[in-house]
């Protein structure tokens, strides 16, 4: 189509638009007239429409019955009678496609008689056919666009709203004045008539959006209301008509004024708002709905973006520091809010903002690589001689400076830090930190006192505040009160040194132990005050033993914990701390070992630790999962995998199923193993009993001293009880039934024993 015919066929869409049909037609007439505008059929059908509007059909059928005489294109006159007759019901959906089919036949295939096909399938209701048809004319003619509304409406009637959706978007995009309801079709139209002193067009142009909603949604949205009332000031004010603009004006602020109390009024709504008043009323207004959606909690990153961008793109930088000032007041951890403000404070200070930003990333990429400190020192003093006002920098310099040791230069930067950001909760946190340790506790408690640490909050920044609460009470010698706070930060991170320091100096005061072992160890004053010094752990490890030899079992796993995490993962280091677990409560360090295991400490030696851990609770089952995933790891030696399998074999044989695997993996465990001892040989000899091999758990237990621990004891007496010998078995038993229980695993092996003991129960049913 010819970009003069394109332009008066919108001009005629733009009149249909603003119900000035008359005028429309007589547009449209003259295009059909014309020489280049006759042979479109899209200025056909567009006239047709408008007819249907007028109720003129019968007129054009005549007038196109005539012409189809004489015209040069007949297929183009018999596809628009047929299209006539369509839109005036003039015949069924089926006799209409029948024509459209011979036309296409007779005259070949064009956009407009498929088209056509589609709209009469659609009206019959198959969908399918529709689409085809459809799809037929875009692919004849890509420019036929109606087609797209066409396909738009038969997949809204198929359920496939995101496909109608698509294909209306589509027509919209290539035809806005075919349509009402698109807000900014009627705004640039209006905006155009009033240009073209129009304004009785523009008026229409814009009510025409409020009487779709009403008529299509019941009723029209408030923001649309507002926009139509300015807008329609503004044209009356072009008019001369004072009355109208000021009512018109007055009603509209009203409106507005409501939606700024409504708390239900969404951001989005809001925002629009602000616009219009932006446009159409004061800035000043304008910013009173700004402020609201910036104080709103729920207020999201991308609308706080659009207003930030916004005021500082057109160079409004005082203004758009009140607005962040106050957004800040509400959301001082948000970025957004952050990044506007500063940005905002550091034009205001003629500051060349690129410039800082790039030095500002530069200190990030320092801080987080642990870049040159020379350097990092030189940029936060390049950075603070641009612009002081920035707390990040203040609180970066000030740790630089505490790691210097020069903690009264330090001071005064987190001073600063916190005038200017105090409300942040990180920055508080921060300099709760610094006074707790070095200036005031109390004021530290009175800061920390304002920050809830509910369970909305980060996990990391509920850590920090139990924890430096924790703190406050160790340095006012309030141990019990300091441990209960620290019991809940250790939930959170069980592995932290600073933490279990902590813990251990609020125990030691706590635990019942001798006078002289309540004394801070000088390896925790060295860890605590980042000493460089070498540090001895022979006399820890001495103070550690004697406690575990007074019960202070809770102590003991507590610096057990800290001595693995600084013996870098030795066997050793690990066997005496699953011990201390298993004494003190084994189903709590079953956690503290999976947090572990997803550190870099992960290791098969976790793996173990986790299935002793298991096994300590008896949860047979998932202890077996974890010594199997001990054997998945790669390169494990002989010795880890003779453990993993004595384990396993223990486990089957107590679980009472695969009693040949358990004598299988038994044996797997001897051969792995660089020696024979007790453990491996007791295990063989049960899983031996299990499958009734008796003469070989007879040989292994011969090999083995009856006295050296209760369950070899116990085992012996089994093999008698299983031979028929049940008083010799009791004779070996009943010393058993005397011990008390300290584990899960005895307190079997004695119901077990009392199974057999009293009740004479026979062994191989039993098990």
């Amino acid at each position: 189509m010819l970009k003069a015919i394109e332009q008066k066929l919108e001009e005629a869409n733009k009149l249909i638009f603003v119900k000035r049909y008359s005028d429309a037609e007589a547009v449209l007439s003259d295009l059909v007239a014309s020489d280049d505008g006759r042979d479109e059929a899209l200025v056909h059908l567009r006239r047709i429409e408008l007819a249907t509007m007028l109720k003129s059909l019968d007129r054009l059928r005549h007038s196109y019955m005539q012409l189809l005489q004489t015209s040069p294109n007949p297929g183009l006159i018999e596809t628009c009678i047929a299209m006539i007759q369509q839109q005036g019901d003039m015949l069924s959906p089926s006799e209409v496609a029948g024509q459209f089919q011979e036309i296409i036949r007779q005259h070949g295939a064009s956009a407009a008689a498929y088209y056509g096909i589609g709209y009469s399938m659609e009206q019959l209701g198959s969908y399918e056919r529709a689409v085809f048809n459809y799809q037929q004319a875009l692919n004849i003619d890509p420019g036929w666009v109606i087609a797209y509304f066409g396909l738009s409406q038969v997949y809204y009637h198929m359920g496939d709203d995101r496909k109608g959706d698509h294909f209306f978007y589509l027509f919209e995009r290539a035809a806005p004045y075919n349509v009402y309801g698109n807000f900014e079709t009627h705004r640039q139209l209006c905006q155009e008539y009033v240009q073209r002193e129009r304004f009785v067009d523009a008026e229409v142009a814009i009510q025409t959006l409020s009487s779709w909603w009403i008529e299509n949604k019941g009723n029209c949205p408030l923001e649309i209301q507002i926009y139509e009332l300015f807008a329609t000031a503004r044209i009356s004010e072009a008019q001369g008509d004072r009355a109208q603009t000021h009512e018109r004006r007055q009603r509209a602020q009203a409106l507005a004024d409501s939606a700024l109390v409504d708390e239900k009024i969404g951001e989005h709504v809001l925002y629009f708002i602000a616009k219009v008043l932006e446009d159409f009323d004061s800035l000043s207004r304008a910013c009173v709905f700004y402020e609201k959606i910036l104080r709103s909690k729920n207020a999201s990153s991308q609308v706080i973006q659009k207003i930030g961008s916004q005021f500082l793109a057109i160079g409004e930088y005082q203004i758009a520091k009140e607005l962040f000032t106050a957004a800040y007041q509400t959301h001082p951890e948000q970025t957004d809010v952050r990044f506007c403000l500063l940005v905002a404070n550091l034009k205001l200070a003629s500051v060349n903002v690129e410039d800082y930003l790039i030095g500002r990333e530069r200190l990030r990429q320092l801080i987080s690589g642990n870049g040159d400190k020379v350097e990092l020192l030189a940029l936060l003093h390049s950075l603070l001689a641009k612009f002081s006002g920035d707390a990040d920098v203040q609180g970066h310099i000030a740790d630089v400076y505490l790691k210097l040791g020069n903690v009264e230069r330090a001071g005064k930067h987190f001073e600063k830090m916190y005038q200017l950001d105090g409300l942040s909760r990180q920055t508080a946190l921060k300099y709760a930190s610094f006074i707790l340790h070095y200036k005031d506790a109390d004021q530290a408690s009175f800061i920390l006192d304002r920050i809830s640490a509910d369970a909305s909050l980060p996990s990391e920044d509920r850590a920090e505040i139990y924890w430096l609460k924790a703190s406050y009470h160790a340095q006012r010698k309030e141990y019990r009160d300091s441990q209960a706070l620290l019991r809940k930060v250790l939930q959170m991170d069980p592995w932290n040194v600073s933490y279990l320091a902590q813990e251990i100096n609020n125990l030691i005061y706590l635990s019942p132990i001798e006078a002289d072992l309540q004394m801070v160890d000088p390896v925790l004053t060295a860890i605590t005050g980042n000493d460089d010094a070498p540090v001895s752990w022979h006399d820890f490890d001495q103070r550690t033993d004697r406690m575990e030899n007074q019960h202070a079992l809770e102590l003991v796993y507590a610096r057990r914990k800290l001595r693995y995490l600084y013996a870098n993962g030795s066997d050793e280091s690990l066997q005496e701390l699953v011990k201390s677990a298993c004494r003190q409560d084994a189903a709590r360090a079953t956690y503290d070992f999976i947090k572990l295991l997803n550190t870099n400490f992960d290791s098969f030696s976790i793996c173990w630790a986790l299935g002793i851990l298991y096994k300590e609770i008896w949860q047979l089952e998932t202890a077996s999962v974890w010594f199997e995933q001990m054997l998945l790891y790669p390169s494990l030696s002989a010795a880890a995998k003779a453990k993993a399998y004595l384990e396993l074999a223990d486990c089957f044989i107590w679980q009472n199923k695969n009693s040949e695997k358990a004598v299988e993996y038994a044996k797997l465990a001897l051969d792995f193993a660089d020696r024979q001892d007790l453990r491996t040989n007791r295990t063989l000899a049960h899983a031996y009993l299990k499958v009734g091999q008796i003469r070989h758990a007879k040989h292994v237990l011969e090999q083995m001293d009856a006295d050296s621990d209760p369950e070899t004891r116990y085992l012996q007496g089994l093999l008698h009880y299983r031979n028929g010998a049940r008083d010799h078995a009791n004779r070996i038993w009943k010393p058993l039934l005397s011990l008390r229980s300290e584990s899960l695993r005895f307190h079997n092996i004695k119901q077990d024993i009392l199974k057999f003991y009293f009740d004479g129960a026979p062994y191989l049913k039993v098990n």
